[in-house]
């Protein structure tokens, strides 16, 4: 019974993937481009908040010298994250662009 109905709920799944496909073309490499330009954006606008609150939170109770070490590789850490999330964001906002207009019918 079990296996009859993930049998029948694949089938639907199937077929609601490919309909959704068809009708709004997922495929292409321009919307692919989109998708991954809007989700590198959000996750900078994560990550650079998350930055921000950090700061923050540091400098309110000063920093003392035990704690040097550990705002020192949080700040390292948060450049690595930003400047990588920022690079995605921007050459995939580049190759968007570019496959934008190069699609001009």
């Amino acid at each position: 019974m079990w296996r009859r109905w993930i049998r029948n709920l694949s089938i639907e799944l199937h077929w609601m993937r490919r309909n959704i496909m068809r009708r709004w073309r997922l495929d292409t490499p321009t919307v692919v481009m989109g998708i991954i330009t809007i989700i590198s954006g959000c996750l900078l606008f994560i990550v650079i908040g998350n930055g921000i609150s950090q700061i923050f939170r540091s400098f309110v109770p000063w920093v003392s010298g035990s704690r040097v070490g550990e705002v020192y590789w949080q700040s390292i850490g948060f450049g690595i994250k930003t400047s990588f999330i920022f690079l995605c964001f921007s050459c995939s906002l580049i190759v968007y662009i570019l496959l934008k207009l190069s699609r001009r019918h």
